[in-house]
């Protein structure tokens, strides 16, 4: 089976401050993610330039990290959705390479993505989204029954429409991460929260939605709530504690919860159970820690070792 992610296609760009608060140009929450212009957005750029240091940069976008793992780990992997026609496009394009891209559109500058680290080990996120989403109006990408369909969010009202049509037309099975994007969207957003095999969630999102638990874990077969440090909570009619797995190393969290998706995905597709896929998933997240973004995802043979670890317990 081919997993086919939708969402934003970014490229990341890390830099290192003394402290987030001292921040002027934007309010960055320790956490949290906020979105803006390409104005407001290399305004940001310049301050950090100033008043930090710049790490490294990678592809980004919850969606397209969870594809990158599972591509990384040797699963047949898709993307729908747009890139810009630019040089930020070409570097976000080349991370995926070896990803059926053919139903990824060249138009416009790319989304990118700012991910502000300080001395705290605290992380904010800033977004410039794709210049032309609302090109996603007039967009029609089909899949079929025998591609599993994983979405995170887009920035726009045509983006949100985009995936509401996507998700009504796929036949086969599903999985959405909302992020915090979508999950501010509230009530408006609970379409496309339901039907899916898995959902996945934060508390923080959770309490964006205003929607009760009881309520979204009774529309979707399982949904994982993700703790971060806490580990996580899977209800698939009853509910499990998925405890949180030490890393070795922390250097950055950034797309961690992506990887947890991938590995429940990929555990799943293997025949693990739901617990047992969590447990996976919790344990790749936690060996991403290690470096900045994607660098720090596990490789193949770390996936395969675990795999089998937790098939067998």
């Amino acid at each position: 089976m081919q997993i086919v992610g939708s969402g934003s296609l970014n490229l990341d760009l890390f830099y290192e401050v003394e402290d987030l608060r001292e921040i002027e140009t934007v309010k960055l929450s320790p956490g949290g993610e906020c979105w803006g212009s390409r104005k407001e957005f290399e305004k940001l750029r310049e301050e950090l330039e100033k008043r930090g240091r710049f790490i490294t940069q990678c592809g980004g976008g919850s969606a397209a990290n969870t594809i990158y793992a599972l591509k990384k780990w040797g699963f047949k992997t898709g993307f729908i959705g747009l890139v810009g026609d630019d040089p930020e496009g070409e570097e976000i394009l080349k991370e995926l390479r070896g990803t059926n891209l053919s139903r990824v559109r060249r138009i416009g500058k790319s989304a990118c993505c700012l991910i502000v680290l300080d001395a705290q080990k605290d992380r904010a996120i800033f977004v410039s989204p794709h210049s032309k989403e609302e090109a996603l109006k007039e967009f029609e990408a089909n899949t079929t029954s025998e591609e599993w369909l994983h979405l995170s969010s887009l920035v726009s009202e045509e983006g949100l429409s985009f995936h509401l049509r996507l998700k009504k037309t796929h036949q086969g099975p599903s999985s959405i991460d909302p992020g915090e994007i979508y999950a501010r969207k509230g009530l408006k957003i609970r379409p496309l929260l339901e039907g899916h095999r898995i959902l996945f969630l934060t508390a923080q999102e959770l309490s964006f939605l205003g929607i009760p638990l009881k309520d979204l874990s009774g529309k979707v077969k399982l949904f994982f709530l993700k703790q971060g440090q806490k580990g996580a909570i899977l209800w698939d009619g009853k509910k499990y504690k998925i405890p949180p797995v030490s890393p070795e190393k922390t250097k950055d969290n950034t797309g961690a919860g992506d990887v947890f998706n991938a590995g429940v995905i990929a555990g799943l597709l293997s025949g693990l159970s739901p617990l047992a896929a969590g447990k996976l998933g919790s344990h790749l997240a936690a060996l991403s820690l290690r470096d900045y973004g994607r660098l720090g995802y596990p490789e193949e043979k770390e996936f395969e070792y675990w795999r089998q670890f937790y098939g067998s317990t």
